[in-house]
């Protein structure tokens, strides 16, 4: 071949293989770089990163580290409507229950104090608690369904509380971001992203052995207006099967 030919041939290759490194770069997914630092995070165990990137651990002492990953497939984006007014009107009215009800055991409780404090200390005493008259037994049940019911609102308020938070744990990781106003469920109106990440990975597990597995990261976010002001979050991973 003549030395021109050859010289206009590695012309060529030098020319194209920028547009190589390019096109191998955009044919990588976005959540490439997510899931790197993500994965490269839990081997370090670096708490404060994880927990700007994830509501799921994957732990390498007993679920073992991602060293190498392929991303298989990108599902189509979901978005469901957040709707947190329900939740929220729930939550205030089991407080205001609660409230009302300790308001008038408190009244109970204050016009019937010496007598109740006779009650308490002979349930404390096997042997008096047997003695019991009839007006004491009958302020007894009495005071045993306040307390019953005292349980009962706590459960409620609980339970409420559990409920929002189980529903804006995702909204408000996704827009917790340094210089933002604090996510405020009353006062959020939008959607949860969600899509999920199907990857071939290589685990070292936590006795040294080497597996593949098929993994499925869901990864969420929220976008919609706090307060008036569009505010779209940043991605979190909320689940992981199959590690």
């Amino acid at each position: 071949m003549a030395p021109t030919r050859v010289r206009a041939g590695l012309a060529a290759l030098v020319a194209l293989a920028p547009l190589a490194l390019l096109a191998a770069a955009c044919s990588r997914p976005p959540e490439q770089q997510f899931l790197t630092q993500y994965f490269r995070a839990s081997r370090a165990r670096d708490n404060t990163s994880l927990a700007m990137m994830s509501a799921v651990v994957l732990d390498p002492r007993e679920q073992g580290e991602v060293t190498n990953f392929e991303i298989t497939n990108v599902s189509e984006e979901r978005k469901t409507p957040l709707d947190f007014k329900g939740l929220f009107d729930a939550e205030q009215k089991a407080v205001a229950a609660e409230n009302e009800f300790k308001k008038r055991k408190i009244e109970y409780q204050n016009a019937n104090l010496p007598a109740l404090e006779v009650i308490v200390k002979m349930e404390r005493d096997p042997a008096l608690a047997a003695k019991f008259t009839p007006a004491q037994q009958k302020m007894k049940a009495e005071w045993d369904k306040w307390r019953e019911d005292t349980t009962t609102h706590a459960k409620a308020v609980t339970a409420a509380r559990a409920a929002m938070k189980a529903a804006s744990g995702p909204a408000e990781a996704s827009l917790a971001q340094p210089g933002q106003a604090a996510f405020d469920p009353a006062k959020f109106d939008g959607n949860l992203v969600s899509k999920d990440v199907t990857l071939n990975a290589d685990l070292k597990m936590p006795d040294g052995q080497t597996a593949k597995k098929t993994l499925v990261v869901t990864i969420q976010r929220v976008e919609g207006t706090l307060g008036g002001a569009q505010r779209t979050g940043k991605p979190i991973i909320t689940r992981i099967q199959g590690a």
